[in-house]
């Protein structure tokens, strides 16, 4: 059984719920790029549950960085996993716009387009310069793919929100 089926047995048995973000929901809204993990997010409140099933199934944590969690495969797994903790509040929010990949087996659930840009524009606001380019090329490649009309006030204040003007006006020079 993969990851995404485990994940969804977890998420029905155990009510754990969950989002998939970085590449593969990415990569969903039709910008293709390459990703050697899988990365979801959860609500803080359940941190320590589902840090138990990942060890229970032979997962291994190597990196707690509180508000971020990164385990290694167990051998079997092809994918490595980094777990995204944020509070109640914005956790729901996102579950409630949330979408389903419905060409996935598992159907998991994938953050709108405007959370899965705002999760983006918040790390490149916050990053360090070795994750700035790939973060930098999904927001361009989000907005290109998608058909988005970067002078809109709507993505003008996502970018005002969650990252920078700076970054905006660089985002906006990439566009055209």
């Amino acid at each position: 059984m993969g990851i995404f089926e485990l994940l969804a047995d977890v998420s029905g048995t155990r009510g754990l719920r969950f989002l998939v973000i970085g590449g593969h929901a990415i990569n969903a809204y039709g910008y293709s790029r390459e990703t050697g993990d899988l990365d979801i997010l959860v609500c803080r409140d359940d941190r320590a549950a589902w840090l138990s099933w990942f060890l229970s199934i032979d997962y291994t944590l190597f990196r707690d960085a509180g508000t971020f969690l990164q385990l290694d495969a167990p051998p079997a797994c092809q994918w490595p996993v980094d777990v995204m903790l944020v509070a109640e509040p914005s956790f729901s929010d996102m579950f409630a716009a949330s979408v389903r990949l419905e060409d996935h087996p598992t159907r998991p659930r994938i953050p709108s387009l405007d959370h899965l840009l705002a999760l983006k524009l918040h790390a490149l606001k916050h990053t360090r310069i070795h994750r700035f380019l790939k973060d930098f090329q999904d927001v361009v490649g989000l907005i290109e793919c998608q058909k988005l009309d970067p002078d809109s006030e709507k993505l003008r204040q996502l970018f005002e929100k969650y990252g920078t003007m700076d970054l905006y006006e660089k985002v906006r020079r990439a566009l055209s």
